[in-house]
């Protein structure tokens, strides 16, 4: 497994390759960490390693603008999951990131074994939203943004090889996608639900990352051809 780690402090860089080493290597097997420090390098690196697994791209780099190297890896190959680190924890920057095509928005202040869980949860394919930072925005309630058993939706889709596909969402997660088959707006689902409208963006972002799906009309679409709903 390839893991491209992206960030400008190399103290950092090295702590974080050194610990998903040790806990990546016996659960995913032989993991290779490539190092870049820039977004310059970062695409040099994506020009030489085509076959990435995961890419952790530091949010603020010096040398690039809020998520524009994130529209490029994206553009460049959308299959590459892409997980963002940083210091910030504001809903809206997690919004934003779930919406440019991230699958995950991990905060630096994480214990290692959250980092673990959370990359390992995007690496089979779910979606990793800070339980922290929901917690806080609905006043206390707990969060789980890890792939239990309970917290997995499974699908069946025709285009699939196995004909399967998982769609991993919280349990939040579901109650704001049936409150959308219901035809509800955000501050709708936010006054059912008692969180405030930034966090129930944060879910919807999450689901349409989900669900492979640019808007909500489609994520409805999608969650009752595949009986998510």
């Amino acid at each position: 497994m390839d893991i491209l780690l992206v960030d400008d402090h190399a103290l950092f860089r090295e702590g974080l390759a050194l610990v998903l080493k040790q806990q990546l290597n016996s659960s995913e097997g032989n993991v290779n960490i490539l190092e870049a420090d820039s977004a310059k390098t970062a695409l040099q690196a994506l020009q030489q390693h085509q076959d990435l697994d995961l890419i952790l791209l530091d949010l603020h780099l010096p040398d690039n603008q809020d998520f524009s190297l994130l529209q490029q890896i994206k553009s460049s190959d959308p299959s590459i999951p892409v997980a963002m680190l940083s210091a910030n924890e504001d809903a809206q920057k997690i919004q934003q990131a779930l919406q440019q095509g991230a699958s995950g928005f991990i905060t630096k202040s994480s214990k290692s074994s959250v980092m673990i869980s959370a990359i390992q949860l995007i690496l089979a394919g779910g979606i990793y939203v800070p339980p922290a930072i929901l917690k806080a925005d609905l006043g206390g309630e707990q969060v789980s943004s890890e792939p239990e058993g309970n917290n997995v939706n499974t699908a069946r889709s025709p285009n699939s090889v196995d004909n399967t596909v998982v769609i991993q969402l919280t349990e939040r997660q579901k109650e704001v996608l049936h409150l959308m088959d219901d035809g509800l707006s955000n501050k709708e689902i936010a006054k059912v639900l008692n969180m405030s409208p930034s966090t129930v963006k944060v879910h919807v972002a999450a689901i349409l990352r989900a669900c492979n799906v640019n808007n909500r009309t489609q994520a409805v679409s999608f969650a009752r051809t595949h009986h998510l709903l």
